[in-house]
């Protein structure tokens, strides 16, 4: 019998953790260090406070998009949605609509949407990407359509858009106070239901998950949903910001949420990583904004940085991904009879679940 400490449990948990998030740690590290050196006035709270407001719509989104990556699909049509949602509030309030029927409304826009991109990915087998490019398209169109092609301007004095838009909660940004309560919904429903455990499923190969009794076309529906109804509320948390629904409003929203969610360490491929690993990887895309901005790097200059910082994060992850696979052939040459349900909490925390290898 071998003895064990009563710190040998927890002491292993937060190893797995860090090699789950072992990219996010390290460009952390790297940027820290070059802050400290670079840019000593961004450790001023202000300035913190403010990383924290940007990194929250990004997040938001990034959390939704978490529970569609990890099916091995992806959803471009976000920053569309985002769109439509924020002149879908702005129209409805200068119509006179109570502000939280407007809210509503607007998250039901998202909702929908992400709906109609679940049921042609599910049930009409349309793949990911061109179902959510026909519905980006489609839903910019929309959202051109309705405004004319012009911002809607509406009244955001109220103290429910003052503090989910720019304002503060308790010296916090309101925005980075709706980021924490998506970030820690995503985080329970993943590690704790029956439903992320599903998605993790469904990643790790779909025919599989079907045998083992996943309704996965259900499933696939849910996720689409839930990265509609945060995107949804991204709109509405950008329109409320800036007193305006602008039809154009999110164009780079997709682009920044996947590399949100890839530099917290979720697979493109599917079935491994989770929504704790996004929230640092929206949080480092927050500070590299910050400390560019900080530096005095042009916004132009700016998109080539974060388009290197991309393929690199892709790159990191396509090889951490191969070796993750190569240790689950390596396990399964020599276990049998292993489920074929991977269990998120092992999941997020690193450990690669047996049995879940992706099938051709």
């Amino acid at each position: 019998m071998t003895s064990r400490t009563p710190t040998s449990g927890p002491l292993r948990a937060m190893a797995r953790g860090v090699r789950a998030n072992w990219m996010a740690i390290a460009i952390a590290v790297v940027l820290i260090a070059a802050v400290v050196f670079l840019v000593p006035s961004f450790f001023q709270p202000s300035n913190l406070l403010n990383v924290g407001r940007q990194s929250a719509i990004v997040g938001v989104i990034a959390i939704g998009m978490t529970f569609v990556i990890l099916t091995g699909g992806i959803d471009l049509s976000v920053g569309s949605i985002l769109a439509l949602s924020g002149v879908t509030m702005a129209m409805l309030v200068n119509d006179g609509w109570v502000i939280g029927s407007a809210m509503l409304v607007a998250l039901v826009v998202g909702l929908v949407a992400g709906i109609v991109n679940g049921i042609g990915v599910a049930l009409l087998h349309i793949q990911p990407f061109i179902m959510t490019l026909a519905t980006m398209v489609g839903i910019a169109g929309i959202a051109l359509r309705v405004t004319s092609g012009g911002p809607q301007q509406f009244d955001n004095s109220a103290e429910v858009f003052r503090i989910i838009g720019s304002g503060n909660l308790f010296g916090i940004p309101g925005p980075f106070i709706v980021f924490v309560i998506v970030a820690i919904a995503g985080i329970l429903v993943l590690r704790y239901l029956t439903f992320g455990r599903f998605l993790y499923a469904i990643g790790g190969s779909q025919e599989a998950a079907r045998l083992s009794g996943v309704r996965t076309s259900r499933t696939l529906i849910v996720a689409y949903a839930v990265s509609g109804l945060t995107a949804g509320l991204a709109g509405i948390m950008t329109a409320s910001r800036i007193g305006t629904g602008d039809p154009t409003a999110g164009s780079l929203a997709n682009l920044d949420a996947i590399t949100a969610v890839v530099i917290g360490g979720t697979s493109l491929m599917g079935g491994t990583g989770g929504a704790v690993g996004t929230v640092f990887g929206a949080l480092l895309l927050a500070v590299l904004s910050n400390v560019m901005n900080l530096i005095g790097i042009s916004p132009f200059d700016q998109q080539i940085v974060k388009g290197a910082v991309i393929i690199i994060a892709v790159l990191l992850a396509a090889g951490a991904t191969r070796r993750r696979f190569r240790g689950r052939r390596a396990d399964n040459g020599s276990t049998s009879g292993a489920s074929t349900m991977p269990d998120p909490k092992r999941v997020e925390l690193g450990t690669p679940p047996q049995g879940s290898e992706r099938t051709n």
